[in-house]
């Protein structure tokens, strides 16, 4: 007879994630969950595809929870087949990237044996997720100049430098490339917003270096927020963003935002996504929040 605590759970690995010395700690991952009573079933990351087959069945036969093991990358990969399911394992997830926003997003700390001490508590809270076409995003979808940094900086980079490889690519981007100024977005029912070089829709109020990009923002309330820039002096963008960085007060910015539910936006057709630090092309450009849509392992 099955032992009654036994929980069945995925785990989804990319080994290529992140900083190669953070991996030193997967097997005492998985000795973890089974001293926890996780069954686990391990699915080593080759393609993003190839996570389509194993979700499916977790969620078909109402497993306890999905692990992903990687960096926001493998997460939203993983997003795009599990959002989509009627029913949803709880999630949890093992920091293993570069950056980690949407680990920092719901409370799940870095370090790996606090990240199994918080698996092992238990703790879960709904979170919101957003959605645009047909792809899903679980902490920032942005558009136009600068967006591209995350998936055009170089994984041997990534892998040296860690989180400050974007910065420098970020400042390589700012400085040599052209801003483009053709997006314009429709704020659910009649706002327009036109003439933008930029626009960033966030779960959340961080991006990267930016920490504290929103004051005083709200978690899980059913908005998300959207950041928008338009075309302008790069040395006031610059001084913009350092205040922002800087936290300085009183402080006139040329970056707006404004909490939404949901917004249809031009972008040229051309021009992708940054969905979660990865490169997206959708079928619709309409952003719709799906609230309470996941239920993840936090510390909070």
């Amino acid at each position: 007879m099955m032992n009654p605590t036994i929980k069945k759970a995925l785990l989804i690995y990319n080994p290529f994630s992140g900083k190669k010395s953070a991996h030193k700690f997967f097997p005492l991952v998985l000795k973890k969950l089974s001293e926890m009573d996780y069954r686990v079933t391990l699915h080593q990351l080759i393609q993003p595809s190839d996570m389509e087959t194993p979700i499916k069945n977790a969620c078909k036969n109402r497993w306890d929870a999905i692990f992903v093991a990687g960096g926001d990358g493998t997460i939203n990969q993983s997003l795009q087949f599990l959002a989509k399911e009627k029913y949803r394992p709880n999630v949890g997830v093992f920091p293993f990237g570069t950056s980690n926003e949407f680990a920092k997003y719901i409370g799940m700390p870095c370090n790996m044996v606090e990240a199994l001490s918080v698996i092992e508590k238990g703790a879960l809270k709904p979170i919101d997720i957003g959605q645009i076409g047909n792809l899903y995003f679980a902490n920032i979808a942005a558009a136009g100049w600068l967006s591209d940094i995350t998936y055009k900086t170089p994984p041997s980079l990534k892998s040296y430098l860690g989180e400050w490889a974007y910065c420098f690519h970020f400042f390589k981007t700012f400085l040599m490339t052209k801003q483009s100024h053709s997006i314009s977005i429709q704020v659910l029912p009649d706002r327009v917003l036109s003439d933008l070089t930029l626009f960033i829709i966030m779960n959340g109020n961080s991006v990267g270096p930016f920490e504290r990009l929103i004051k005083n923002s709200v978690h899980n309330d059913g908005f998300f927020y959207l950041i928008t820039c338009k075309k302008t002096k790069r040395i006031q963008l610059f001084i913009s963003l350092l205040a922002i960085i800087l936290n300085l007060p009183g402080h006139p910015s040329v970056i707006t935002h404004t909490k939404i539910k949901s917004c249809k936006f031009t972008i040229p057709k051309s021009a992708p996504l940054n969905l979660d630090g990865e490169k997206a092309y959708v079928k619709s450009l309409h952003f719709k929040v799906l609230p309470n849509h996941l239920r993840v392992f936090s510390s909070h």
